[in-house]
């Protein structure tokens, strides 16, 4: 996907949004702080702060370290978010191209604004018990019902889950359901001794 130009409220809008989050250097030239794709992972990660690992983005000077962070966000993080950038919008960042950031940051926020939108609308997603992650607890607290490891009761039939975003989350809560077997084993290997 290539980014579009922007207007002067997008310019500002998208600047705005940058100063609400937190980042770990200041903002000084937009464009040269953006290259290495450090600040992008931090600010993705402020929103979805499990689909990034910050540990794995340096910050460099380095044309290729560069291009190495913003492929991996793209690979592993955009596309997860249901997007990616094209390659010549990643070129261009990583050179300090001017409004290059600007535009990327903003095709980034539309899309973080939409998942959230949709997420936030569909309350149809009830939490897990922290104790029991097969046990589905309704709105209310209560229980309703299990969780077969075969079937993902908590997310079927929401369509307004995008599909990455749908499987990152499935794959979480097969990973919850196999630890917790894993704990319930050990539990029973305390008992027998």
């Amino acid at each position: 996907m290539e980014a579009p130009p922007l207007t002067e409220d997008d310019f500002n809008e998208v600047y705005d949004w940058v100063d609400s989050v937190q980042l770990s250097r200041p903002k000084r030239i937009i464009a040269r702080d953006f290259a290495d794709g450090v600040l992008m992972a931090e600010i993705v990660s402020h929103y979805y702060p499990k689909l990034v690992e910050l540990h794995n983005y340096i910050p460099s000077g380095s044309i290729t370290v560069k291009r190495t962070n913003w492929n991996l966000l793209n690979q592993k993080v955009f596309h997860r978010l249901g997007f990616e950038l094209a390659p010549v919008d990643i070129e261009h960042v990583i050179n300090c191209a001017p409004n290059a950031i600007e535009r990327v940051l903003r095709v980034v926020k539309i899309k973080i604004d939409r998942i959230r939108s949709l997420t936030s609308k569909s309350a149809i997603l009830p939490p897990i018990n922290r104790r029991n992650p097969s046990l589905v607890k309704s709105l209310d607290g209560k229980n309703v019902g299990t969780m077969s490891s075969n079937e993902n009761v908590r997310y079927k039939g929401n369509p307004l889950l995008l599909p990455p975003v749908k499987q990152a989350i499935a794959e979480k809560d097969q990973t919850i359901k196999e630890l917790y077997d894993t704990i319930q084993v050990l539990y029973q290997g305390i008992n027998v001794k």
